[in-house]
């Protein structure tokens, strides 16, 4: 599912992180490590948000040989997301719902799922940040990418959505074969997700976890 073959991530000519190799079939992995050991660097790698050398491949897909179908093979949601304040929530998951070819009814379905109803039609600027937490998720999940990664996910989210978010992951891994890589320094609540694999960003580079 995912293949990174010799890539890194430079700062000031120093690698921040050297991945000779890693592969990931599909599964729900944790993606685990201290504060700047790269966890946020390398999720906005895979997702094509931030420049690298090397080559990453989605079933396939290699982002930098075909950059536009890499990207409609992966999904992203913020640790802290931030969106232009004057949009609405509505307006921006339907550009989301066009651009991914989101099928008929699924974004009253996360509408639904997310309880967004209240505010999704005011703008953006209004909302708290466990408001815009919610948003970011629901956005993540629109349309039917093969993997969909989640810093943070946990953090400003409300108890009610933090419980609910395992179904839903265990939901479209089940119904749609979807793949998730999450970082975050807390696990879900009460063991509620089913783990394939833990990773370790350690030494600037991935390590599985046993």
């Amino acid at each position: 599912m995912l293949r990174i073959l010799k890539t890194q991530k430079k700062y000031n000519q120093e690698p921040v992180l050297d991945i000779p190799l890693l592969q990931l079939e599909k599964g729900i992995y944790w993606l685990q490590g201290i504060n700047g050991s790269g966890k946020t660097t390398l999720l906005r790698m895979i997702a094509g948000l931030t420049p690298f050398e090397g080559e990453i491949f989605i079933n396939d897909i290699s982002s930098r040989k075909s950059p536009v179908l890499y990207r409609r093979e992966v999904s992203w949601a913020d640790a802290e997301p931030l969106y232009p304040a004057f949009i609405t929530g509505r307006e921006l998951a339907d550009f989301y719902c066009d651009v991914r070819k989101a099928p008929a009814g699924q974004l009253d379905e996360l509408i639904d799922c997310f309880g967004v109803h209240s505010y999704l039609t005011n703008p953006i600027g209004s909302y708290s940040s466990g408001m815009v937490k919610r948003l970011s998720l629901l956005l993540s999940l629109v349309g039917r990418p093969s993997l969909i990664l989640l810093d943070e996910p946990l953090a400003t989210l409300d108890v009610e959505v933090a419980r609910l978010l395992p179904e839903i992951m265990e939901e479209r891994r089940r119904e749609l074969s979807t793949s998730f890589i999450f970082s975050s320094h807390q696990a879900f609540p009460h063991d509620a997700l089913t783990l394939d694999r833990k990773l370790l960003v350690a030494s600037r580079t991935i390590q599985f976890v046993d």
